[in-house]
């Protein structure tokens, strides 16, 4: 299964994210980091995490975004993707979107409080749609 693992870290110890770092990973093995191309491509995405407030203190790594997709049905394309927010093993929030009649469309969105702000409301749910549209351009 392919994925791919965002981190963002405060390094300047403002109280938020100034540095974003991206892994791709294939079967649990890390392929490689972002490339310059990948960069340019991630820079929406990047914009859209941000938001949701899910960062480390310094350079620690302990939190971050596991994204990736699923194709049920065999045909190369993706119906399912997932986003876990991580501290470590542990997944402390969840978010999906699905594509219920693979049409390329988005017709399930279920997400929790991707953002922090204490509510799961439109807001997280217009968020995972964005970051989810932003990974398939990506084309991982």
């Amino acid at each position: 299964m392919r994925d791919l693992n965002v981190i963002a870290q405060d390094r300047n110890g403002d109280g938020k994210a100034d540095t974003l770092l991206y892994r791709f990973y294939d079967d649990d093995q890390l392929q490689r980091e972002a490339t310059e191309a990948d960069l340019r491509r991630l820079k929406v995405f990047g914009k859209t995490f941000l938001k949701c407030a899910w960062f480390n203190a310094g350079e620690g790594e302990e939190r971050y975004l596991r994204i990736f997709s699923q194709n049920l049905s065999g045909d190369g394309t993706p119906e399912i993707v997932h986003l876990h927010f991580r501290e470590g093993p542990v997944i402390v929030y969840k978010a999906a979107a699905q594509d219920l009649d693979n049409d390329g469309g988005l017709e399930l969105i279920l997400a929790s409080d991707v953002d922090n702000d204490g509510r799961s409301d439109r807001t997280d749910r217009s968020r995972v749609t964005a970051l989810v549209k932003q990974f398939l351009k990506v084309g991982w």
